[in-house]
């Protein structure tokens, strides 16, 4: 096989790891941007702008998060690392970057520091959308 028929190979496998892992840009459009609990859910809150210059107040729960022995793992699902997670809290780090930050306990039962970052997270005309 030559050189140019294994770049466009390689190019076409990486296309969907790239959509996956697209980094969040709500944060370039909204404020206030915090952890709150809406029952038992864990959830993001936000102030953001419309298309027409108001801002709505706008919530997403946050799907697919588990606590793995201290590490924050994105999966498929409910999620469940509030329940062994605490002083939960959302980071923006740039134009580019939020992460979840939060104090998980492991398997032995001490607890240490966990981040994962929220990608894929968008401001649709006001409301939060994955």
């Amino acid at each position: 096989m030559n050189q140019k028929k294994l770049v466009v190979i390689f190019m076409a496998l990486a296309l969907p790891a790239v959509a996956l892992f697209a980094v969040s840009s709500f944060q370039n459009t909204c404020s206030n941007i915090k952890f709150i609990y809406e029952g038992n859910s864990p959830v993001l809150s936000a102030t953001c702008l419309r298309k027409n210059g108001t801002v709505k107040p706008s919530k997403l729960v946050l799907q697919g998060i588990s606590n793995q022995n201290g590490r924050l793992v994105k999966r498929t699902g409910e999620s469940t690392f509030q329940k062994s997670c605490g002083n939960i809290r959302i980071e923006v780090a740039g134009s580019t970057s939020v992460i979840l930050t939060a104090l998980c306990r492991k398997t032995d039962g001490s607890s240490i520091p966990a981040k994962l970052p929220l990608d894929g997270i968008s401001n649709q005309d006001g409301t939060l959308t994955e």
